[in-house]
């Protein structure tokens, strides 16, 4: 009795860690927290990659589990392309952004526009 009860809190401790992986809002933030914190504490190269590993982790994520897309996700892979010269990719993310996000539009579009006045 008490292996099976032990097996079934086992059980439910599994699935509700399972389930903890999207918010009740219905988004996958996967383990954006930790990376970003990490890049934060120490904004390495190496930081910066892992958290764009992740981010774009979210993104295949989400699809796969027929999510949208959190938000704000697409709009910092698309920062990021673009302080590494990548326009052509940062502009793709912003729309992915904004066509998930209409509010965003105003913002992203002055973002772009300041991205290509410094180009």
């Amino acid at each position: 009795m008490k292996t099976l009860l032990g097996a079934l809190v086992v059980a439910l401790l599994l699935l509700s860690g399972c389930a903890a992986t999207v918010t009740e809002a219905g988004y996958y933030w996967g383990k954006y927290a930790n990376t970003l914190y990490d890049y934060t504490k120490d904004p390495s190269d190496q930081n910066l990659d892992k958290h764009v590993a992740e981010l774009e982790s979210i993104v295949e994520e989400s699809k796969e589990r027929d999510l949208k897309v959190p938000p704000g996700v697409h709009a910092e892979l698309g920062y990021i392309a673009s302080r590494r010269g990548n326009e052509s990719i940062a502009l793709g993310h912003y729309e992915a952004e904004m066509k998930l996000y209409p509010e965003s539009r105003i913002f992203l579009e002055r973002l772009a526009a300041t991205n290509e006045q410094g180009s």
